[in-house]
């Protein structure tokens, strides 16, 4: 196939990027200067397209076959103004859809965020994708917002949407202040790590299985025009965040020691955040 991807030198989008090359796709990735690089290796170049959200072009799209859009401002634990999270993951995302089916495309897979349901998460043992949004900080309440727009969109002009919220995604080439990047430098250093009680129940999916789904969404037959698609994105294995924290820091044979209750849980945060994966066919199960 023929794909535009943007955020492809983000952290998951650096694995679309090279999953989708290393299956012999033709992918046009945006990039917002020439030296932007994947945070990973790629087995080869895709055509770069240097620009962002706000200067994309019709032409820049032109016979693609489907279009991926990965590109967020905010993620945690970054930090971005409301004005950059609605310029970048309202406005921006809306502008993917306005200018791909300008330039004849159908098939769109955007990137979501379980933080989207914020307060709903703690009414689900599994949180269903058609669960209300209740966003609790202002990433998520600029991904749900930005939701709304997409969908409503592709319901008016008939496009084939594919919305999957992603959960809490692991791998090589992560920002170094997400838990899984200071976790395993902390193992590699032979340091002790310091974290909270660790109670809180989530989904930890390897980004390589998140890739999948957005490459397999480009071509599934059960994404119909004008009927959006909205997923949930996890391995299917619920854990807390100490027992995955244990886990691999045996994976990573770890000399220092794993030291919970050390510093204090965030007293509004939601202790359970585990999707309902059903109806889905992608390969789930979990990876280390």
């Amino acid at each position: 196939m023929r794909l535009f991807l943007t955020g492809g030198t983000g952290f998951i989008g650096s694995y679309v990027l090279r999953a989708t090359l290393a299956s012999g796709h033709q992918v046009r990735a945006l990039r917002r200067s020439s030296t932007a690089r994947p945070v990973i290796d790629l087995p080869f170049e895709p055509e770069w397209i240097t620009g962002t959200l706000q200067t994309l072009d019709p032409s820049q799209m032109v016979g693609v076959d489907a279009v991926i859009h990965l590109a967020s401002a905010g993620v945690s634990p970054k930090q971005a103004s409301w004005v950059e999270l609605v310029e970048a993951n309202v406005v921006g995302s809306l502008r993917v859809l306005e200018i791909g089916e300008l330039a004849g495309i159908r098939r769109f897979a955007m990137a979501g965020t379980c933080h989207e349901y914020g307060a709903t998460a703690d009414r689900y043992e599994k949180i269903p994708p058609n669960a209300a949004l209740e966003p609790l900080n202002s990433y998520g309440a600029s991904k749900a917002a930005a939701f709304q727009l997409l969908r409503a969109f592709a319901l008016e002009r008939g496009l084939e949407l594919f919305y999957g919220r992603i959960f809490s995604a692991y791998a090589d080439g992560q920002y170094e202040k997400n838990f899984w990047p200071s976790l395993r430098k902390a193992a590699l250093a032979g340091e002790d790590f310091l974290m909270s009680s660790g109670q809180q129940v989530s989904d930890f999916v390897p980004a390589e299985v998140v890739a999948e789904y957005f490459i397999e969404a480009c071509s599934r037959p059960d994404i119909k025009a004008g009927n959006p698609l909205v997923v949930n994105i996890g391995s299917g294995t619920a854990s807390t965040l100490l027992s995955f924290a244990q886990q691999q820091w045996r994976n990573f044979e770890a000399r220092g020691n794993l030291l919970p209750n050390h510093l204090l849980d965030r007293p509004s945060q939601i202790r359970r955040y585990v999707p309902d994966l059903s109806g889905l066919s992608v390969s789930t199960s979990q990876q280390s």
